[in-house]
């Protein structure tokens, strides 16, 4: 309506008149993977080097604790408390600091990095690159890259974007699908508020079943 009225088709602009297309707020679906997909993919990868070590701790700690792209790029050696079972995440995305819990198979695997495959260099950050010198992942596309190749190697179909994020999308499904109360799947993310984490509720279909009113 509006080229209509500016080529001189109508003298009148009528584009007001044209109902807008609604966008509710949350409308979408996180995008996910399936738990048993995640799982093939860290089991894909090949632990007899050391790049492979680093990268099974890498997406384990990913998949377990939900942490941010760049919340694991600036994790350091003092963030990882191993008696206590946790990872001190320092500054999230939220502007403030929580803990995540670190499972006795990421712990492991992390472990196994920080003592056999980490390079030995004098640097407080966890995960470091192979390719000389090593140092800290500074670019986020570097990490996603290695999310995405150990996905497709291990057999899992992508069809988007393929991060640290979408590890974080399918823990919270996962967690949600296990009918942990939504404040505790807000904690685990960091997220400030429950209105953030409530797009995961719309993916627990067993849940949602049960509270469906039936359509007269």
């Amino acid at each position: 309506m509006r080229f209509l009225h500016w080529s001189g088709h109508h003298n009148q602009d009528l584009a007001p008149s044209v109902p807008r297309t609604p966008h509710w707020r949350l409308a979408h679906l996180p995008p996910r993977l399936a738990w048993e997909d995640i799982q093939r993919a860290i089991s894909a990868i090949d632990v007899t080097t050391p790049v492979g070590v680093r990268d099974r701790a890498l997406l384990l700690l990913l998949a377990t604790t939900g942490i941010r792209n760049k919340e694991i790029r600036t994790l350091k050696l003092q963030d990882i408390h191993w008696r206590a079972g946790e990872v001190f995440v320092r500054r999230t995305k939220g502007k403030r600091d929580r803990v995540a819990p670190l499972l006795e198979e990421a712990g492991a695997a992390l472990a196994d990095y920080v003592l056999q495959a980490r390079p030995k260099i004098d640097n407080p950050h966890v995960f470091l690159s192979f390719a000389p010198p090593p140092r800290p992942f500074s670019c986020p596309g570097f990490l996603s890259k290695i999310v995405r190749r150990r996905l497709e190697h291990g057999g899992v179909v992508l069809t988007g974007p393929a991060g640290a994020h979408l590890l974080r999308h399918s823990l919270a499904t996962q967690v949600v699908a296990q009918r942990r109360p939504i404040n505790e799947v807000a904690d685990l993310l960091g997220h400030r508020s429950i209105n953030t984490t409530a797009i995961y509720v719309k993916v627990a279909l067993p849940q949602l079943v049960d509270v469906a009113l039936p359509f007269p």
